[in-house]
């Protein structure tokens, strides 16, 4: 090259032939034809990103109408209390622990979405749009408790009627007990209530594994924030956010939100289906988030819930070991020996392998997942469902 003419810098260059290589910080593959960032270039933004204050990195889903915030919830979503709240409230709610005020900010969320497509003020509604929401919710098949938190969300950002809460309110505050002989009068029993909190955290990492695809890395990342989980209306869809900042596994693949579809809920139209109810990921979410808020201590969505680390955020391989349990005890519930050598990991195979089964298309599954090419699935991921021992005690 020097013979003709041509300058070559041997600090900038590659001299041998390669297939894979990194320039101008970006990785360029001929065996997949993609280019993508290199991880030196991707630390510092996401360290930079993490710096920031939070915020959702998506665009909420089109599942969700559009919200006319009125001056009374700018002000509020500010941290100012509407016009008439005394300033001792606004004190009372800073002092609760922060995965009460997320919880109740997630709450209130809702109210404001559901007011949005009533045309109605969320702050300064009557009493009678407060009990419509919470006839509405109850209708979805909401419990006693949960809609006592509702109503604890909204007498702490409500405007006060005739001088009291919303859950002082003789008709607010008399709701949830009418809702509760309802409850009780119904042949539908919620299906985690009475639960351990032990069996209850399992079987909803196992069910997010399990529906998600994802990682345990990928769970661990999922945060309780209002900016980073969302019910729709109805407990149709639940929707999980990465927090910003979090890196995963495979930093070229973007972090993708996940979203759970709710897996036969009600009304009932045949006793099966009331039965697999019972492995709705987003039901098992709804009762997690509010069990959990009774002693969580960080915004992480999953977090210990026995001594000595109750409520603070649960490791990687702590949510490794759930899964592993709630695999056991599904077999053993069933009266059949636990498989050896079971893995947390043995979900992402096993839950891929029955969509692809059941006639999911596989770049669907490859997109669900992270992958870049179907050949990842073939090589290291495709099980023969129908040949497994047993597989229908996980995968109904």
């Amino acid at each position: 090259m020097k013979k003709l003419g041509l300058r070559l810098n041997t600090k900038k260059s590659v001299l041998s032939p390669l297939q894979r290589t990194t320039y101008l910080g970006v990785v360029w593959d001929s065996t997949t034809m993609q280019a993508c960032l290199s991880p030196a270039r991707i630390d510092p933004c996401c360290s930079r990103e993490s710096e920031r204050r939070p915020q959702r990195p998506y665009q909420r889903d089109t599942f969700w109408p559009d919200v006319h915030e009125t001056p009374t919830v700018v002000a509020q979503n500010q941290g100012v209390l509407p016009e008439g709240k005394p300033a001792s409230d606004e004190t009372i709610l800073q002092n609760r622990a922060p995965f009460t005020r997320n919880l109740y900010a997630l709450k209130w969320k809702l109210l404001t979405s559901w007011c949005g497509t009533h045309h109605q003020d969320p702050v300064n509604c009557p009493v009678g749009t407060v009990l419509e929401f919470l006839q509405a919710c109850f209708s979805t098949g909401l419990t006693h408790s949960t809609l006592r938190v509702y109503v604890a969300a909204m007498s702490a950002y409500h405007a006060p009627l005739g001088g009291m809460s919303v859950g002082k309110n003789p008709p607010g505050y008399a709701f949830p007990p009418r809702c509760a002989e309802a409850e009780a009068s119904s042949t539908t029993p919620c299906p985690y209530e009475p639960i351990e909190n032990q069996f209850l955290a399992i079987k909803t990492v196992l069910l997010l594994a399990l529906t998600s695809l994802k990682q345990v890395g990928d769970l661990q990342a999922l945060s309780v924030a209002p900016s980073y989980l969302d019910f729709a209306p109805g407990m149709a869809k639940a929707f999980l956010y990465p927090r910003a900042g979090s890196v995963p596994k495979v930093p070229t693949v973007a972090p993708q939100p996940v979203v759970l579809q709710a897996f036969c809920p009600p009304p009932f139209r045949e006793p099966d289906q009331q039965k697999l109810n019972c492995m709705c990921p987003v039901q098992a979410l709804d009762a997690y988030v509010h069990r959990a808020a009774l002693w969580c201590k960080a915004d992480q969505l999953l977090v210990c819930y026995g001594p000595p680390k109750r409520g603070l955020p649960a490791s990687k391989q702590t949510l490794s070991r759930w899964i592993v349990d709630a695999i056991s005890t599904a077999y053993e519930s069933s009266n059949l020996p636990s498989p050896l050598g079971v893995k947390a990991h043995s979900t992402r195979a096993m839950a891929a392998s029955k969509a692809l089964l059941t006639g999911v298309p596989i770049q669907d599954i490859c997109n669900a997942v992270g992958w870049s090419t179907p050949l990842t699935f073939v090589r290291f991921y495709n099980v023969d469902v129908r040949a497994t021992p047993d597989s229908s005690v996980l995968l109904p």
